[in-house]
């Protein structure tokens, strides 16, 4: 009888420990999974994981990019069962898989072949960040192993849509070169290729030393490459210290290149899975250089007006320098005459009345030289009038033609010239200079031409009639003797 007393007692003590064991084994795991809450915006493919801090509130913990699908569901879950690879649909194959609720779980960007961290999809894993799967949600294995580690069955989920990616924003996903297998967080892995690589910063071959007063853009002297090999110039930061000749180092924003010295910039990269790099270089900013001598691109320019816009305006500018290594080589222009044509700063002039205008192109470096073009402003013409002091002349007798170009204040071309025709010689004839004189009693049309006067390069002509009486005599008919 005691012994089945005793045999009683021992089992109620061993059934009291392990509900004991459970209950204890219970509150750590509900402990555990309160630790984190885990929200997914299922509109911006960003994960926010948040921590309880000692407040009892969840703050912000960290951020990942994934990629969700159509069929994502909205809802409020709880994390369950964990599969280290897992067969999804097609059949590929996930890495550290964590069920969200039904079919929807956490994994990696899927594989070809089960357990072959070797054979990830390349195309796949360069879709992170936008809609791409099925409905589960896709993250980097660093990732999706962060989860699969850290936040046990319990932990809430809560799926949602936002304009806003979440507090702490939306990482940048890391991009794949063609033919690769693997992806570049799976650092736990030692056969990954990528555990050997890291971001890099290089200083391009002779891009430290600067001339005084150039143009010159920082991000411009360096290549910068992320742990996969591509172009992480966005992510760079750098800090800048000036140093003047025979001073000490001070903390600056820019690199003045019209200061000369030196400048030690120190950059700093954090590429998309978090590695690092750094360079630090000394640039030198030269003394200054003067020029000696300068030629610009005209000495003589014409313009138009009642022409195209690029017949009433030209561009003067440097054509050359001595030395050609000059530190300033601007100009600075002005016009002797603004109401004949003006000019901007750029050296554009533009024609304003007919004249004549100098631009002079002084340096603006301190060297004194100044350089002139003249500008030379005609107008085009779009009629001809002729005038002659003359209407009617005798035999001998000369009349004078005056040509005038329309509307007022017309001169044509430089090159402008007239020319002249009698339509009958016998009546009267004319010369190159508009000189009509008497040669026969009748009369004679002259036709004047004006060439090179239009925008067009067409002839202008306009025509006056001369008049030319017969002989004179002195004798009356009472002078007359009939023999």
């Amino acid at each position: 009888m005691k012994c089945v007393v005793r045999k009683m007692l021992m089992t109620i003590a061993t059934v009291a420990f392990i509900f004991c064991i459970g209950v204890l084994a219970d509150t750590s795991t509900a402990e555990a999974a309160s630790t984190f809450k885990i929200r997914i915006n299922k509109q911006q493919n960003c994960v926010t994981i948040y921590k309880l801090d000692d407040k009892g509130k969840y703050k912000p913990y960290k951020a990942m990019v994934c990629s969700v699908g159509n069929a994502t569901p909205i809802g409020t879950f709880s994390l369950k069962e964990k599969i280290r690879w897992h067969t999804l649909d097609g059949p590929v194959y996930g890495q550290y898989c964590t069920r969200i609720t039904g079919h929807i779980l956490f994994h990696s960007v899927w594989y070809y072949v089960n357990g072959n961290p070797a054979t990830l999809s390349n195309a796949q894993y360069n879709r992170l960040g936008t809609v791409a799967s099925h409905g589960c949600v896709r993250l980097c294995v660093r990732d999706a192993r962060w989860i699969y580690t850290y936040c046990p069955s319990g932990t809430p989920v809560e799926i949602y849509n936002s304009k806003d990616p979440g507090p702490l924003g939306k990482p940048d996903a890391i991009k794949l070169p063609e033919g690769t297998g693997w992806d570049p967080t799976d650092d736990t892995n030692p056969n990954n290729p990528y555990n050997k690589k890291k971001p890099s910063i290089k200083l391009i071959k002779g891009k430290k030393d600067i001339l005084y007063n150039s143009k010159f853009k920082l991000l411009k002297t360096i290549k910068v490459k992320n742990t996969t090999g591509f172009d992480a110039s966005d992510k760079v930061t750098y800090t800048i210290k000036y140093k003047a000749p025979g001073k000490k180092y001070k903390k600056v924003k820019k690199i003045n290149t019209k200061k000369t010295g030196l400048y030690r910039v120190k950059f700093k990269l954090t590429d998309e899975i978090g590695r690092k790099a750094s360079l630090t270089v000394k640039y030198k900013v030269h003394r200054k250089i003067m020029m000696t001598s300068v030629t610009l691109n005209k000495s003589t320019a014409y313009l138009y007006l009642g022409g195209s816009e690029s017949q009433t305006t030209c561009r003067i500018k440097l054509k050359k320098c001595t030395p050609s290594d000059a530190s300033i080589k601007t100009l600075a222009f002005s016009s002797s005459d603004t109401s004949v044509a003006k000019v901007a700063s750029n050296g554009k002039v533009t024609a304003v009345a007919p004249g004549t205008a100098v631009i002079r192109a002084a340096a603006t470096d301190g060297s004194g030289i100044v350089k002139e073009c003249v500008v030379h402003v005609r107008k085009y013409a779009t009629g001809l009038s002729i005038t002659s002091d003359k209407s009617v002349i005798n035999i001998g007798e000369t009349a004078r033609l005056t040509c005038t170009l329309l509307p007022a204040g017309a001169t044509g071309k430089e090159t402008l010239t007239y020319t002249y025709a009698s339509s009958d010689t016998r009546v009267a004839t004319v010369d190159a200079q508009g000189n009509v004189t008497g040669a026969g009693q009748g009369t004679a049309v002259i036709t004047i031409t004006a060439h090179n006067a239009t925008s067009g390069g067409e002839a202008l002509t306009s025509q006056v009639t001369i008049t030319v009486n017969g002989p004179q005599t002195d004798a009356s008919t009472s002078a007359l003797t009939v023999q």
